[in-house]
């Protein structure tokens, strides 16, 4: 993949994700999630457990939380999946 471009996974995603090249998940169900140093995620669906944000990393949400964020220096977006 070139400069800029990002993964693209459509198939549904469970269990323990982690995340370390620029990836967008068009329907994820995990229970955590592991981003890793500036890497930029988009994800549709719903975390069960945790989301660890690694220094740098972006996460563009568009669902729900259901446990906590381990913020080591990344961002959050958080979107109405209804939207």
């Amino acid at each position: 993949m070139g400069s800029g471009s990002i993964k693209i996974i459509y198939k549904e995603v469970t269990g323990n994700v982690f995340i370390n090249v620029s990836s967008q998940y068009n329907n994820i169900h995990a229970d955590n999630v592991t981003i890793s140093k500036n890497v930029t995620a988009r994800l549709y669906g719903s975390i069960k457990e945790k989301v660890i944000l690694k220094k740098g990393s972006i996460l563009f949400l568009h669902g729900v939380i259901k446990g906590k964020v381990d913020n080591e220096g990344g961002e959050i977006y958080i979107f109405d999946p209804n939207e």
